[in-house]
């Protein structure tokens, strides 16, 4: 089952000796059926991607995917490229809707810390003025607890799932490089309140930049305190703007650390 909840809406537990009993999927949220199937990466360091080792021109990493929410729509192209001495994995939304993701269980709790490289193209000069809209994002799926859920979001979630044939998880948290909003801005979805974007630094387009995130602090700012459950799926996603001009961005590695 699929994970990403892109803008256009956007495991078993082991104890002990004891094995959890697996949460109840009656088909409402995709990171159910992840987390009754994935087992929780161990380690203080978990390599999520490793962009740096792939061959330029060659295939992708193993374990990444396309995922879009609407089949039709054509998919953004992510290619193994070398970019300012750097391996890395090119976006290339020429005229591209689709996002690159991985299906991993990771416990916020005992990873607490994510670190990754991004490099985005400056703007065009006549672009500057139009409507800021995200060129890069890495995208977080968590799981949680359903019952949870209120009325409104549930009809939301079925909804989306009734239009795309793809149910959603629980909530997504994504980082996004948005020009004109202050680093660290939390930044509400207008389709769900169940996504919520916070914004980075943008003040080094066309130059490699290292990222490091507390994400269960931001999870538990961006959703009014609420403690994260297991991520169940990493994903990066570059897309053309709101206005239809291509998009373009370049993605290193991702790492998830222990404190």
């Amino acid at each position: 089952m699929r994970f990403l909840l892109a803008l256009a809406l956007s495991v078993l537990l082991l104890g002990g000796c004891v094995t959890a009993p697996a949460p109840e999927d009656d088909g409402l949220l995709a990171s159910t059926a992840l987390v009754n199937r994935l087992s929780v990466q161990d380690g203080k360091v978990i390599e999520v991607a490793r962009f740096s080792r792939l061959q330029p021109g060659g295939a992708l990493a193993e374990q990444w995917e396309p995922y879009t929410l609407q089949p039709a729509n054509p998919y953004t192209q992510y290619r193994p490229a070398q970019v300012a001495g750097q391996v890395c994995v090119e976006a290339d939304a020429t005229n591209g809707h689709s996002a690159l993701q991985r299906l991993i269980r990771i416990s916020p709790q005992h990873n607490p810390i994510i670190e990754w490289r991004w490099n985005v193209p400056p703007l065009p000069s006549d672009a500057q003025a139009k409507k800021p809209t995200p060129r890069a994002r890495i995208m977080l799926a968590f799981h949680g607890d359903e019952q949870k859920l209120d009325f409104e979001q549930r009809v939301q979630l079925r909804m989306a799932k009734a239009i795309t044939g793809q149910a959603l998880p629980y909530s997504s948290l994504i980082y996004v490089w948005l020009e004109g909003v202050p680093e660290g801005t939390v930044v509400p979805s207008p389709y769900t309140e169940r996504v919520r974007l916070i914004a980075m630094d943008t003040s080094k387009p066309g130059r490699w930049v290292k990222m490091r995130r507390n994400l269960r602090e931001d999870y538990r700012r961006a959703f009014g305190g609420e403690e994260p459950g297991d991520i169940v799926g990493v994903g990066i996603f570059t897309d053309v703007d709101g206005e239809g001009a291509p998009g373009r961005a370049y993605y290193g590695d991702i790492t998830l650390l222990g404190e």
